[in-house]
């Protein structure tokens, strides 16, 4: 703290300015830890969670809906402060929703950890300019701002990274999963029916599938309708593909159409777009190959054929060397 003062006191020349900055950094940072420790606090330990899970242990026979009115989804948007203080929530919300955190305290976890890397940030920024004392001032600037951005920045490319990855996985089980669900459909079973039995066969495979759909037929039997369900479960996913198989299955049962057939033809228009996705891949390996045979393999190739020729020309021309 010595060394923050001493600090402070070199960049101003006013005692009294140099006393109110310092106060005005520790006004921040009490204020700071303290909004952090709240979200923090709150997110772990919500009552309304601690209840809900009394509730269940109970056996009142509320599993089904216990967490869905306490989901990310659902139950964020009815708090008018989260709404309105922060402009990147909806963001951030998108983002957890996509990364498999569904619960309404994984927001107040996620800002409590933004808001505490930024106080380590700074206490790293005091280490390094304690370190590091003979750095000129552009430099020690160009430090805390690399600090600082990288604790700011952290959070929020480890979800992307998370979301991403997820999703990944999702885009590649989903054509195993519609498969299955066309011939389920096909062999006579309704299209719940059909939801959860794939549920079940994908829960070894693929667990976040399998945990998604079982999610869409648990909504339906505690009182949510079909179109509202799947609207939330390509919301949740956020793939392309599944909120195409929501439109289609929206638009059949509404047109009164067979489920069976409207989903064969658009499991065929899928296999069909995801063949044209392979060869647009396959199209553009040739110009990616050309910056790595520029600069691996074309060097080592003229060393290899033209080297020994130039030692031969320059061996006649007495070259030394």
């Amino acid at each position: 703290m010595e060394y923050i003062n001493s600090l402070i006191y070199s960049l101003f020349e006013n005692p009294a300015a140099s006393q109110w900055v310092v106060i005005g950094l520790a006004a921040a940072t009490g204020i700071t830890l303290a909004l952090a420790m709240s979200y923090l606090l709150s997110g772990l330990l919500s009552p309304a969670k601690a209840e809900l899970k009394k509730i269940q242990s109970e056996g009142v026979g509320f599993e089904e809906n216990a967490g869905f009115g306490q989901s990310l989804e659902h139950g964020l948007n009815k708090v008018p402060f989260i709404k309105s203080s922060f402009a990147g929530d909806s963001e951030a919300k998108r983002l957890l929703i996509h990364a498999g955190f569904h619960s309404e305290s994984a927001l107040k976890i996620y800002n409590a950890l933004k808001l505490l890397l930024l106080l380590i940030s700074a206490g790293i920024c005091t280490v390094v300019l304690r370190l590091l004392p003979d750095l000129s001032l552009m430099w020690t600037v160009y430090l805390l701002a690399l600090i600082v951005g990288v604790a700011y920045l952290l959070p929020g490319t480890i979800l992307t990274y998370l979301a991403d990855k997820r999703m990944q996985g999702l885009r590649k089980h989903f054509p195993d999963a519609l498969d299955l669900l066309v011939v389920c459909c096909e062999s006579g079973l309704g299209l719940m029916e059909s939801f959860q039995r794939v549920s079940n066969e994908l829960k070894v495979a693929h667990p976040v599938l399998s945990h998604e759909l079982n999610l869409v037929c648990s909504k339906v039997r505690v009182g949510y309708s079909l179109q509202e369900a799947l609207h939330e479960f390509s919301e949740r996913t956020g793939l392309e593909d599944i909120r195409g198989l929501n439109s289609v299955i929206v638009q059949s049962l509404k047109l009164g159409t067979g489920i069976a057939s409207t989903l064969r033809i658009y499991a065929e228009e899928y296999r069909d777009k995801r063949i044209q996705e392979a060869e647009e891949k396959a199209a553009k390996l040739a110009v990616k190959m050309v910056f790595p045979m520029i600069f691996c393999i074309w060097p080592a190739f003229f060393i290899v054929a033209v080297g020994p020729a130039i030692l031969k020309v320059l061996s006649v021309w007495d070259v030394a060397f």
